[in-house]
């Protein structure tokens, strides 16, 4: 069970799981040729996401699909990141967690919104699963993306179960969804599409794994078509919302 106040940690899990909660589990792999994959889901422990899971849920794939949107060669490397932030941060402020203008959260001399989000949202990938972490900035996180270059996109949103900003339902949960993609002349090619991303498709998916089903993955050769700018998903108005 991976706990919100860290992004990256590992558990010995000796008693039974709370089926209200979350699980999320960050996988990575690596082949006989040495070349590493690093993929992350986030599942509801009952098979069914709540209505406050399921919004932060959403927003953290609104976030992610807004980040792949802008990956080709030519952008830079944070260009990404500052995308699913973007998204992130306008979510917390229809929310009405985050009181300060989306623009204003996201300033240099602000950035609130990382209370709620703590990391980066992405890194090289190839054969090192974290590929090129001791290089020079201006090569890496200020570098510029290539056709050919591989990496994680991996935004999410990590809310603390004592911080008082939160609404009770909020508080404690955490959430990641992260895929690797593959820059392409033109765009970018979603690797880890075999895997479901949104949360009906996740929820159907652990419907299979919890009646004992092998779920039948789909291959696609194509990154699905993306909007050019993506906004948060509309409020629904929970008892929690704060707006």
């Amino acid at each position: 069970m991976a706990a919100p106040s860290v992004t990256h940690t590992a558990y010995r899990i000796s008693d039974a799981l709370d089926p209200s909660k979350l699980l999320l589990l960050d996988a990575g792999v690596e082949t006989d040729t040495l070349y590493t994959a690093d993929v992350t889901r986030t599942l509801p422990l009952s098979g069914r996401f709540s209505a406050a899971q399921r919004d932060v849920y959403d927003l953290v794939l609104a976030a992610q699909d807004a980040a792949i949107a802008v990956l080709k060669p030519g952008v830079r490397f944070r260009d990404f990141h500052r995308e699913a932030m973007r998204v992130i941060a306008e979510g917390l402020h229809e929310w009405g967690i985050l009181r300060l203008p989306p623009e204003r959260a996201l300033a240099e001399d602000s950035g609130l919104y990382r209370r709620y989000t703590l990391c980066s949202s992405g890194h090289m990938l190839g054969i090192d699963v974290h590929d090129c972490a001791q290089a020079r900035a201006e090569t890496y996180l200020d570098g510029v993306l290539e056709e050919g270059h591989v990496l994680t996109v991996e935004p999410g949103l990590y809310l603390q179960p004592d911080d008082e900003t939160l609404p009770l339902e909020l508080r404690g949960m955490g959430v990641r969804i992260e895929d690797d993609l593959l820059i392409t002349s033109d765009g970018a090619k979603l690797l880890s599409d075999a895997l479901p991303r949104n949360a009906t498709d996740v929820e159907e998916w652990m419907d299979r794994l919890l009646n004992d089903e092998r779920p039948q993955l789909s291959r696609h050769s194509a990154m699905p078509d993306m909007p050019r700018e993506v906004r948060p998903p509309p409020g629904r108005r929970n008892a929690w919302c704060r707006r």
